[in-house]
This record gives structure tokens, C-alpha cells and sequence, in this order.
């Protein structure tokens, strides 16, 4: 038992201690007790070596009068990593998932978004369905992004909530991480407007197309060679406005460029994220979680044997 690196490691090594609270996303009350107590276990454990090569056992009394309240302390604590593990697990795989999600509502709005710009010079109206329907999803996967941020930093106020329910600093707490989730909502917010207006011009687009067979095929004209007279097509672009029937062959190259790239980002996003999950969607934070709790339970059941000898 002389060799107690990883603990020791915690304690000694300069930042160790705050990266592995980081990593582990410990409440301040939470790293504070488990940190009082890690100290409490190197002592011991220190006493515990000297006794084992040395005949008397000095320190002997400080073992025999610590150990029993610091062994109920360490089993608390135990017990307490092992369940903040489950939770940090449970919690990241779910928000995983939800990223899977969204990524693939994301990707299939850019696929969507592609057809109807490449549909345009043959299908007016297949290319308002296919646009606006991947306008839709787009909308689905910006509320499932901010979604799943808002569950992630509630999670974690609740649980340092629980940690400390009476504790002051937990205004601040809760504070930043309304900061952190108001921080993300205005971009959201403004993408969500900006789609819905785009969806809105695109239904009634789709109604006047229906309506109108001329209207229809002044589109197509527009977009393949563009021989109408300038009301014609003056009437079409105010008619269709903000759909790829109303883009010249130009603009529709550019945003098809533009949703290529995003596509190339979302497939790649949802790649990665579907082998995490595959992979078991393993949580940093339960890692290092798990890897204090067996350590510890390893030391708690060497200085059990110890104390039984003395």
C-alpha cells in the first residue's frame, strides 16, 4: 500500500485537484467534504506504512480514533461518486442521443434544401414542398439544440442544488448558468424567426402556384432560360419571394454551395456523435467520477485490514 499514486497525485500535483472538480463537474460543498477527507486518508494511510516496517506503531491512538468516523465519512462519499456517476451517464447519453437527433433533423433539412434548390427549373411546386419541409426540420433541430443545452445546466444546478441547499453561492451558480443558456437562446431565437418567415413565404408560395398554372410555369421559364418579358418576371419574383423560384441561376448556385458546406458540417457532427453513442457514449465526468471511488474503496479496504491487526 506504499504506493498511492493516483490519490496522492490529486492532492500534490499543481491544478490536478480543480482539473479533476472540472472534469468531474463537482458541487463546491461536494469538493470541499471529499477534499477534507482525501487529506484525512493520505494521513492515514501514511501512518499506516510507518506502522507496517516499524515494531511500535507510532500514531497508533490518532489511527484508532480517526478511522472509524473517517471510514463512515469515505463510504458516504463512495457511494455518493457511484451515484453521480450513474447520473452524469444517464444524463450524457441522453443529451447525446438528442444531439444524434438534432444532427440528423440538421442534415436532412440540408438534403431537403438542396432538392428543392435543384428542383426549381423542373418542379415549382416540388420544390416549394421539399424547401419548405426542410425549412421545417431545420426549426426541429435548432429547438432540440437549445433544448438539450437548457437540460444539461439545469441538471447541473439541481445537483448542486442537492449538494448544498442552503448554500449562498448558489445564486451565483445558478446565475452563470443562465448566463451560459441565455447566452445561446438569441441566436436561436433569431434562426427559428428567420426560418419560419422563410416557411410562412414558402406555403404561400405553394398556395398562388396551386392556384395559378401560369404563375407555375413563368417559375420554371425563369429559372431555366429566363425568357419572359420583365413584368412576367418582375411578377414572379414578387410573387415567390424568398424561394429558390424567385433566385437567379446564380443565387441558387451560391446557396446550394452554402447548404453543401452545412451538410459536409451536419453528416460529420452526426457521425461523430452516433460512434460515441455506439461506443457506449462513455461521460468524462462518470470516468473520473469512477475512478476516485474505486481508488478510494481500494485504500478504505487496505486500512480496514490494518485496523484489524492493531
Amino acid at each position: 500500500m506504499a504506493s498511492h499514486g493516483y490519490l496522492y497525485s490529486l492532492l500534490a500535483e499543481d491544478g490536478a485537484w480543480q482539473a479533476f472538480v472540472s472534469k468531474a463537474k463537482l458541487s463546491r460543498e461536494r469538493a470541499v467534504a471529499l477534499h477534507k477527507a482525501l487529506r484525512e486518508l493520505t494521513a492515514l494511510l501514511a501512518i499506516a506504512d510507518r506502522g507496517r516496517l516499524q515494531k511500535g506503531l507510532k500514531g497508533r491512538e490518532k489511527f484508532l480514533k480517526v478511522f472509524p468516523r473517517l471510514k463512515a465519512e469515505l463510504v458516504g462519499h463512495i457511494s455518493q461518486l457511484h451515484a453521480l456517476a450513474d447520473h452524469a451517464e444517464k444524463l450524457h447519453r441522453g443529451c447525446t442521443i438528442s444531439n444524434v437527433v438534432a444532427d440528423s433533423f440538421s442534415a436532412a433539412s440540408d438534403i431537403l434544401g438542396l432538392l428543392g434548390l435543384f428542383l426549381a427549373p423542373v418542379t415549382a411546386e416540388g420544390s416549394l414542398v421539399l424547401s419548405a419541409t426542410g425549412l421545417g426540420l431545420g426549426v426541429a433541430a435548432t429547438v432540440t439544440n437549445v433544448a438539450t443545452s437548457i437540460v444539461e445546466e439545469t441538471s447541473r444546478v439541481l445537483d448542486e442544488v442537492e449538494a448544498a441547499p442552503t448554500g449562498m453561492h448558489m445564486l451565483g451558480e445558478a446565475g452563470t448558468s443562465v448566463d451560459r443558456i441565455a447566452s445561446k437562446v438569441p441566436q436561436a431565437s433569431r434562426d427559428i424567426t428567420r426560418d419560419l418567415e422563410a416557411l410562412e413565404q414558402h406555403m404561400n408560395a405553394l398556395r398562388l402556384v396551386r392556384a395559378n398554372p401560369h404563375l407555375e410555369e413563368d417559375a420554371r421559364i425563369l429559372a431555366t432560360t429566363g425568357s419572359i418579358s420583365a413584368q412576367r418576371a418582375m411578377q414572379v419574383r414578387a410573387s415567390l419571394k424568398g424561394t429558390p423560384l424567385a433566385m437567379s441561376n446564380e443565387a441558387r448556385i451560391q446557396r446550394a454551395a452554402t447548404a453543401g458546406a452545412a451538410l459536409w458540417s451536419d453528416v460529420d457532427s452526426l457521425v461523430k456523435e452516433s460512434k460515441h453513442l455506439y461506443e457506449g457514449s462513455a461521460s468524462e465526468s462518470a470516468e473520473a467520477l469512477r475512478k476516485l471511488a474505486r481508488e478510494l474503496e481500494e485504500k478504505l479496504e487496505g486500512l480496514m485490514e490494518f485496523y484489524k491487526t492493531i
